[in-house]
């Protein structure tokens, strides 16, 4: 498990901005693009008809490359898929870096 503080969302969390892709975290295969700005959101997938989760993209491609490269700085392989999502949604959405993150038993 790793710490970090929990954050609060707030609507204005959902901001506006150019088209932004998200990642269907059932089948990994599936993307849709909406008009706003957030980091989740759940939707039905029409490849794999699951109701779930899409990541924004930014935060998938980040989890990707720690997945790849493991950050040294922490035991990346202890953590559970979605403790790894959520440093990634941290480091890329919130500006935190990966030494703001410990794992513990």
């Amino acid at each position: 498990m790793f710490e970090a503080r929990p954050k609060v969302f707030t609507p204005r969390d959902v901001m506006c901005c150019m088209e932004q892709t998200y990642r269907c975290l059932a089948c990994l295969e599936h993307t849709i693009t909406r008009g706003f700005d957030t980091s989740h959101l759940k939707t039905q997938c029409s490849h794999c008809d699951s109701f779930g989760r899409f990541l924004n993209e930014a935060v998938f491609d980040q989890f990707q490359t720690f997945e790849q490269t493991p950050p040294e700085s922490m035991q990346w392989d202890r953590l559970d898929r979605e403790e790894k999502l959520l440093v990634s949604e941290q480091i890329v959405r919130r500006g935190r870096t990966i030494d703001e993150f410990s794992v513990s038993a």
